[in-house]
C-alpha cells in the first residue's frame, strides 16, 4: 500500500511527500490532458455526483467501480467511516499497526474515474486517514490508489498502477456499507493485510458467464517492516525505486450455484528485497518467501447473508528477519513461519418482521423506507498468527496472536448508502505470554458511500 504515517513517537520526515504530490499530479493530469485532446460527443449534466447503481468491478468495492458503470465520460465517487472504541485501553505499538488497537478512526475516501475510450478507463482514489489510541498516539495516513483499465475483450482485461490485490474477501469489500462489523474483521487484518493495495498489473475476464479469473503481477513485501503480532502486515509499501522481487496473486470466482458465490485466491512471492543480513558471522541473502492462500464462500439470499473466510500462510527465512529487524527496528522480530485463520459469519434483516406490509413511500436525502433495513449479526473468528515457529526463536520474547473472537452486532442502513452499526467483540487469546489486556471491547461506527 502507498501510504505515509506521521506519529508522535517518531520523527517526521516530510520528502516523501514530495513523491505523493508527483505521483499524484502526474496520475490525475493524464486523463485531463486526454480531455483537452478530444472532443466529449457525450452530453454531461451540470450535476456531478451521479447515483451508484451498486455494481462491482472485479477486484474494486462499490464506490470505487462507479466509473465502469457510469452513464458519463467522468464519475466522482467515495466514502467515509468514523469508528469509535469507548472501553478501549492502551497497548503498545508493538502490535503492528494503531488500526488494530485504536480508540478513534476517521477516515474519508474520494474516486475520480474518466472513460479516455470506451476501452480505456482511468480511475483514481486519494484517501485520508486519522487514528488514535486513549495513549495519545495519533497516525496520519495518505493512501493512493491510481490506474488504468483496458478493456480488450470479456476474457481479457488488463489493470495497470497502484490497485488492490484480489485476495480473501474484505479487501474487495472494504467500503463501511460492504460488511457487518465496525470494524475489519481480524482474520483479515492480521492474516490477510486489508486493504492491501500494490503497484504492478492484472489481468482479469470471465472464461464462462459463472467463472471468472484475476491475475496480478505486483511488487513485492518489504520484509524489514514485519512485526511479531501482524505477520506481514506492516510490509506493505510501495517502494519507488526498482523493485528486486515480484509476487503473483490469481484468484478464481464461481457463481454458478444459486445463491452462492465461491472464490479462492493466492499470493507468492518473496519480500527481502534482496536485503543481507550478518548471521555468527557470515553475510546471507533474505528471501523472505510468502505463501498466502485463500479462499470464502457467501451464501445471499433475501434477508440472510452468511460468509466463511479461511486463510493459510508460510513464510520462510524468520530467522534471517530476526536479525534484519533487530538492526532495523532496533528489536528482533519473532514472525510466524506458518499462521492461519478462519471465520464464520451470519446476518439476518429483521426489520420487515416489524414494518406493515402497506406503508407509503418515505425518502429525503438520508432516509428511503423501501431500502432500510436492520442486520443482527453474529461472527465467529479463529487465528494463530505463530502456528509455527523456527526453531532458533522459540526462546525470544514475542507478541503472538492466538485468538478465538466472537461478534455480536447490529447494522442498520437508513438507505442502501447510508450505515450505522455497533457490536461487542470477546477476545481470548491462548497464548500464555499474552501482551494484550483487551478481553471486551464495545465498537460503534458511521459510514457512508456516494
Amino acid at each position: 500500500m502507498l501510504f505515509f504515517t506521521f506519529t508522535k513517537k517518531l520523527s517526521t520526515s516530510f520528502a516523501p511527500m514530495k513523491w505523493v504530490v508527483a505521483v499524484f499530479s502526474i496520475f490525475i493530469m493524464l486523463p485531463l490532458l486526454a480531455q483537452q485532446e478530444q472532443e466529449d460527443t457525450t452530453k454531461v449534466s451540470d450535476k456531478a455526483i451521479e447515483q451508484l447503481k451498486y455494481k462491482q468491478q472485479p477486484g474494486l468495492a462499490l464506490a470505487a467501480s462507479k466509473i465502469f458503470f457510469s452513464d458519463k465520460r467522468y464519475s466522482i465517487s467515495g466514502f467515509g467511516e468514523f469508528n469509535y472504541i469507548p472501553f478501549q485501553t492502551g497497548l503498545s505499538s508493538e502490535l503492528g499497526d494503531l488500526e488494530l488497537y485504536y480508540s478513534g478512526l476517521y477516515r474519508f475516501a474520494t474516486f475520480f474515474g474518466y472513460r479516455l475510450t470506451d476501452k480505456i478507463i482511468w480511475n483514481s482514489e486519494f484517501q485520508i486517514e486519522l487514528i488514535h489510541d486513549r495513549l495519545e498516539e495519533v497516525d496520519y495516513e495518505i493512501v493512493i490508489e491510481a490506474f488504468f483499465d483496458f478493456i480488450v475483450k470479456d476474457y481479457f482485461k488488463a489493470r495497470v498502477g497502484f490497485f488492490p490485490l484480489t485476495i480473501g474477501y474484505v479487501n474487495n469489500n472494504d467500503e463501511p456499507v460492504m460488511f457487518y462489523s465496525v470494524n475489519r474483521s481480524d482474520v483479515e487484518r492480521m492474516i490477510i493485510p486489508s486493504t492491501w493495495i500494490e503497484f504492478g498489473a492484472m489481468f482479469y475476464g470471465n472464461i464462462t458467464d459463472d467463472l471468472n479469473y484475476a491475475l496480478g503481477v505486483t511488487q513485492g513485501l518489504n520484509s524489514e517492516s514485519y512485526l511479531s503480532g501482524t505477520w506481514i502486515r506492516q510490509g506493505r509499501e510501495i517502494r519507488l525505486d526498482v523493485p528486486q522481487s515480484i509476487s503473483l496473486n490469481p484468484q478464481l470466482n464461481y457463481t454458478g450455484i444459486k445463491n452462492w458465490t465461491l472464490s479462492t485466491s493466492g499470493y507468492f512471492g518473496n519480500s527481502g528485497q534482496g536485503n543481507i543480513v550478518e548471521m555468527n558471522g557470515q553475510e546471507s541473502t533474505i528471501r523472505g518467501n510468502i505463501l498466502l492462500g485463500s479462499a470464502y464462500a457467501k451464501y445471499d439470499k433475501k434477508n440472510f447473508r452468511f460468509v466463511t473466510v479461511g486463510t493459510y500462510g508460510q513464510l520462510n527465512d524468520t530467522d534471517k528477519i530476526f536479525f534484519q529487524t533487530q538492526e532495523s527496528q532496533g528489536a528482533g522480530q519473532v514472525i510466524g513461519s506458518e499462521v492461519y485463520g478462519c471465520l464464520f459469519e451470519a446476518g439476518y434483516n429483521i426489520l420487515p418482521h416489524f414494518q406493515k406490509t402497506e406503508k407509503p413511500h418515505k425518502k429525503t436525502k438520508f432516509f428511503d423506507s423501501e431500502e432500510q433495513k436492520l442486520m443482527i449479526f453474529g461472527r465467529y473468528e479463529r487465528l494463530n498468527t505463530h502456528q509455527s515457529i523456527h526453531p532458533s526463536l522459540v526462546s525470544f520474547n514475542r507478541i503472538e496472536n492466538d485468538l478465538d473472537i466472537y461478534t455480536v452486532g447490529i447494522k442498520y442502513n437508513t438507505k442502501e448508502n447510508i450505515v450505522f452499526k455497533a457490536n461487542y467483540r470477546n477476545i481470548r487469546n491462548r497464548f500464555e505470554g499474552d501482551h494484550s489486556p483487551i478481553k471486551h471491547l464495545a465498537e460503534f461506527g458511521f459510514g457512508f458511500i456516494f
